[in-house]
């Protein structure tokens, strides 16, 4: 991420930010900053597939502008929406060739 920092002390106050970050759910696993880079890197399983959720928590606690540098990861499609988008096409299809045979 890349914050502006222009102290220790605001590498602080955004280490801090993150460090109770979701309880026990261990979303920030390691917080290293760099005021001179204005750069913050984290580390974290749940942080690497939200990465949304970290940059607003940043904003909140600290109100800085925030940026992301690295690209977000690829949404997983659901399939579950997927099967059902596929099983009713089909019955609208069928229910019209009944109507044509009718129609004869």
């Amino acid at each position: 991420m890349h914050v502006f920092m222009h102290c220790e002390g605001c590498a602080r106050k955004v280490k801090r930010s993150l460090k109770g970050f979701a309880g026990n759910e261990c979303w920030v696993e390691d917080v290293k900053t760099d005021s001179r880079m204005h750069k913050v890197v984290v580390k974290g399983k749940k942080a690497v597939e939200d990465p949304m959720k970290v940059v607003e928590r940043v904003q909140k606690k600290t109100r800085r502008k925030v940026e992301l540098l690295t690209p977000l990861p690829p949404m997983k499609p659901e399939k579950k929406e997927e099967e059902k988008k596929e099983d009713e096409k089909p019955k609208v299809e069928e229910k019209k060739e009944e109507a044509s045979h009718l129609l004869l």
